[in-house]
């Protein structure tokens, strides 16, 4: 058995232990006598679950501390239910005493993350690096990093980055691509009518329910700040061609770097990579439309939202394709 599946085998039978003990000790609760249930409960739901979790989930799979301190307070929350009060037993003395242990794994773990983030901050100029690493640290798995970095860098790039300047390395010719297919017109037509849209449903709903017209809203919002922050991360992230290299760039959506050389070719319509399987293909066009299409000579690594990916052709949409295409094949030359 490997080492992942170890891990998954070890997560199961946590979770499947968990649900049976706490099944159990709610429903045995009544018969048990109180001065030993005052006391039993609570160290299980509020001790041994979380150590269990510690010793079997958070250290194979290398997690931060802070994942075992939710499971303390539903360890809590279980022993409040099981004895029915949450002055019962050693219940309040339990948790001032594990309130002090809570707060001090939050302390260190806020400090690693933070020195995370500066040495991240030091070793790249660009912000979803930043974000990226920084995220590497609480979770382990490369599809959730890259979600978590994205919706950053979205909040990043839209309420933070409006003094910033474009991010180019010394010797890269940059090209944008934030005007290509008029995807910046769409994106200032939205401005206009997101602000009455949000106004008049929220007017509208709140008819019915105040409640589901705030939810609404909000959602609402936080879609607006998405769509900025995207948005200006495509100016601010340009695609960029350097001394034998290329690195190509979609907002918060995609990024991806590597040798010129690489590149078998470019191509300016998709009818020229008919030969190319859609399971090769990545198109980040603007509208699925792209100017040109990168064909490598072998699968290349991409990064998306949704974690790592190997293509052997991207399509890309830019503001200036032929600059583009003359660039890459004098550089390639």
């Amino acid at each position: 058995m490997g080492a992942v599946q170890s891990k998954r085998m070890g997560l199961i039978v946590f979770c499947v232990l968990c649900l049976v003990f706490s099944v159990y000790g709610v429903i045995s609760a009544s018969h048990i006598p109180s001065h030993i249930e005052g006391v039993a409960l609570p160290l299980d739901f509020m001790v041994g679950i979380p150590l269990g979790f510690y010793l079997l989930v958070v250290r194979p799979c290398r997690l931060t501390l802070l994942a075992v301190i939710p499971v303390i307070w539903i360890g809590y929350a279980l022993s409040v239910l099981a004895l029915g009060s949450s002055d019962a037993g050693i219940l309040p003395l339990l948790l001032s005493a594990l309130i002090p242990v809570e707060v001090a794994i939050a302390a260190r773990e806020c400090l690693k993350i933070a020195r995370a983030f500066r040495t991240a901050k030091a070793e790249s100029p660009d912000p979803m690096v930043w974000f990226r690493e920084t995220m590497r640290y609480l979770v382990r798995k490369d599809a959730p990093v890259s979600m978590a970095a994205a919706e950053l860098s979205a909040w990043y790039y839209a309420l933070i980055s409006w003094r910033k300047k474009p991010y180019v390395l010394s010797g890269e010719q940059a090209f944008s691509y934030h005007n290509a297919g008029g995807y910046m017109n769409m994106m200032l037509g939205l401005a206009l009518a997101f602000p009455v849209e949000i106004v008049g449903v929220h007017i509208l709903i709140s008819q019915w329910s105040i409640v589901a017209a705030c939810i609404i809203t909000a959602l609402s919002v936080y879609a607006a700040i998405w769509l900025v922050g995207d948005a200006r991360a495509r100016m601010m992230r340009p695609i960029a061609v350097g001394e034998g290299h290329i690195r190509l760039e979609c907002g918060i959506q995609m990024e991806a770097a590597f040798p010129t050389s690489d590149i078998e070719a470019v191509a300016l319509s998709d009818r020229e990579i008919e030969h190319i399987g859609e399971s090769e293909r990545l198109n980040y066009g603007t509208f699925y439309r792209p100017d040109a299409w990168l064909v490598m000579k072998s699968p290349v690594e991409v990064r998306t939202l949704l974690g790592a990916k190997r293509v052997r052709a991207i399509g890309v949409s830019v503001d200036d394709p032929k600059a583009f295409v003359f660039a890459i094949n004098e550089e390639s030359a």
